[in-house]
């Protein structure tokens, strides 16, 4: 059966039923909630030749685009028997190594000069789309990722892109999407749109119609802690996705209450997916406890990179396919097969009851 993703108010509906129908969790409503997890390299490519090699496979010593999206929907089916019910994957993926001279030289973009998909990233990523329909999961499509979108200064291009990007999802007749417009705009952002600016998107992409439907639409704030967005782009958006980097259990969930405070959220409640966060399961059990989903982040070792809650740059890329950790630095090894996957995915199993 094909999936069909609704809202009613706060929940997320699978086929016309709430998701985790009846499952509480030490008092706390899971119904209606979507677990999900940052799987954002999932159609990840590198054109740039001085770069692609980093992400070689250490068991072949090249780096294959078709292998990484293959892989990733093979272990679809898995996530869900743990619970897992949606992902997040990225038009132009995610951070993978921040070390300067690979991070603001590589080139992960699906869209051409003209703004439109290019056909090896559009295969990708119907198949990751098809994968998750026939796996009962839902997908949230990420545009924008700020190191090649800040690339992007012409608004006619990124609108262009935008509503390209929403009619070609509609054309494939899956129902189980979600679309970021950008993941974590920021004050500091001047391209491919500002905060100011986010709102008017929203409306535009939401404009975008076929046989009747439209797809939901939301968009990400850069995560500083007590950020939460204008209430212009609440009002505007059908979900609303808080990122928890760098926010303890405690200002997480004051994050989800401030936004529940707001006039949009008091004039119309809808679902909260923090679908970027990290790796502590204190923020997961603090999202549910407020009524939000929650999503894994993990970053894997290897990359350069450190957050206020760790640091990743303390052991360098395993040299062995099978022990590859995280799901963000490439290449990835997309089954659970370290601590921090086996604890997320564990949790999300005890609470639910898997799938």
């Amino acid at each position: 059966m094909p999936t069909s993703l609704t809202l009613q108010d706060s929940r997320f509906f699978i086929n016309g039923q709430p998701t985790y129908v009846g499952r509480t969790w030490f008092g706390h409503s899971v119904e209606g909630l979507l677990f999900n997890s940052r799987m954002i390299q999932a159609i990840f490519d590198d054109e740039c030749p001085e770069t692609r090699e980093v992400w070689a496979y250490p068991d072949t010593g090249k780096w294959d685009p078709d292998r990484n999206t293959d892989e990733f929907c093979a272990a679809l089916t898995n996530y869900r028997r743990h619970g897992l019910l949606a992902f997040t994957l990225g038009l132009q993926g995610g951070g993978s190594v921040y070390t300067p001279g690979i991070y603001d030289r590589y080139r992960n973009s699906a869209f051409d000069a003209d703004g439109e998909i290019k056909p090896a990233y559009w295969n990708r990523l119907a198949r990751v789309l098809r994968a998750a329909d026939e796996a009962g999961m839902v997908a949230i499509v990420s545009a924008f990722y700020w190191v090649e979108g800040c690339k992007i200064a012409d608004r006619a291009l990124t609108e262009h892109i935008l509503i390209r990007t929403a009619e070609r999802l509609l054309e494939t007749g899956h129902r189980n999407l979600i679309f970021e417009l950008a993941n974590e705009v920021g004050a500091h952002w001047k391209n491919p749109f500002t905060i100011a600016e986010t709102a008017g998107l929203i409306r535009k992409v939401q404009s975008v119609e076929r046989d009747g439907r439209r797809l939901l639409v939301g968009c990400s704030l850069f995560p500083k802690v007590g950020d939460i967005p204008p209430e212009d782009w609440l009002e505007a958006e059908d979900v609303t996705l808080p990122h928890g980097n760098d926010h303890t259990a405690g200002q997480l969930r004051e994050k989800i209450r401030a936004i529940k405070a707001t006039a949009a959220y008091r004039k119309r409640p809808r679902p909260i997916v923090v679908n970027e966060d990290g790796i502590f399961i204190d923020n997961l059990d603090a999202a549910l406890a407020e009524g939000a989903s929650w999503g894994l982040y993990h970053q894997g070792w290897g990359s350069g990179n450190k957050d206020q809650r760790m640091d990743w740059r303390t052991w360098p890329r395993e040299s062995d396919y099978a022990k590859l950790s995280g799901f963000q630095t490439l290449p990835v090894n997309w089954s659970i097969n370290d601590p921090w996957k086996k604890a997320f995915f564990d949790r999300v199993r005890e609470i639910t009851g898997g799938l």
